[in-house]
């Protein structure tokens, strides 16, 4: 049989997760589960705790929390500069924003999710390599995300998003509102990229997305077809527009149609080389850091619990 690890985040739904506790661990137990779980205490030990499991020979490493959780778990497994992670992922997830879930089909109530965890069905999905620079020095970080990378408006959306306003007025309208905040005070720059090699600039950019999943967050989605294991990401700018048509188009960014008007490329790899004052980073739904950054698809990465 295999053995589980679960990685608790006690914090995650602004500390409500931990009343799912109690039906997880009797599901797990009618099911004569064999597992062992540790708690997070601060940014970085999920991840931590994720590596240590899978060094210490656990089969799944499982999150029980949000996207966040889910994102260091996931880079627990990868050791450094690996393009392979080496022991299976799986989630029961508590947050607020199931986007990963939601994408590779894996259940939010707390039964169904146990039962897919021993169901024995694994899928091997992409997941995507993003470096980037520090927040605070000149260091380089190297990480992994799974949904979509930001870049222009994106991490000051996801830090007034998080400041709070998802908190008090939910995860979708608080995100909209943050967008609303956030562009009061932004200059749209030009940015350059390379896109497989080949250099391009994207003049007056809002906001370029970059990823894996179709379901960005908060609701924010795309019409396009990706599938979690064709070895390919997108990237959809939004650029060359008036703020006014930008208020426009915003009901269409929740709808999935943008891509009617903004056509997404379909890549490999892609370096974000410029943008100006907007050189933040942000990936699966917090800002980590700096430009210059390079992102590209492992194939097959992440051995996956899912349907």
């Amino acid at each position: 049989m295999s053995k589980y690890f679960l990685v608790l985040n006690p914090s995650s739904q602004s500390f409500r997760a931990r009343n799912y506790w109690p039906t997880l661990f009797e599901a797990l137990k009618l099911r004569k589960v064999e597992y062992d779980f540790a708690m997070t205490r601060g940014d970085g030990d999920a991840m931590r705790l994720s590596r240590q499991a899978a060094r210490d020979g656990f089969d799944v490493v499982v999150a029980v929390g949000g996207d966040g959780t889910i994102n260091e778990v996931i880079n627990g497994l990868f050791e450094p500069e690996s393009r392979v992670g080496k022991t299976s992922f799986g989630v029961v997830y508590t947050g607020t924003s199931p986007d990963f879930c939601g994408y590779h089909k894996i259940p939010l109530d707390t039964e169904s999710a146990v039962d897919l965890l021993v169901s024995g069905k694994h899928r091997r999905v992409d997941v995507c390599r993003i470096i980037h620079r520090h927040p605070t020095d000149e260091s380089t970080v190297s990480r992994i995300f799974t949904c979509c990378a930001n870049f222009g408006l994106g991490a000051a959306v996801a830090r007034g998003a998080n400041s709070g306003l998802r908190k008090t007025w939910g995860d979708g309208l608080g995100t909209l509102l943050s967008i609303f905040s956030s562009l009061a005070a932004y200059k749209p720059p030009d940015v350059r990229v390379k896109l497989d090699g080949q250099e391009a600039v994207f003049p007056g950019l809002f906001n370029l997305f970059v990823g894996k999943s179709p379901l960005v967050a908060s609701g924010i989605k795309f019409n396009l077809e990706i599938e979690p294991d064709d070895g390919k990401l997108y990237s959809l700018p939004l650029y060359g527009i008036s703020l006014f048509r930008l208020f426009t188009l915003l009901p269409s960014i929740y709808t999935g149609t943008i891509t009617q008007t903004f056509k997404p490329e379909f890549i490999q790899k892609i370096e974000i080389l410029d943008a100006g004052a907007a050189n933040e980073v942000e990936y699966d739904g917090d800002p980590r850091g700096r430009l210059p950054a390079s992102i590209e698809v492992l194939p097959g990465g992440l051995d996956l619990v899912r349907a």
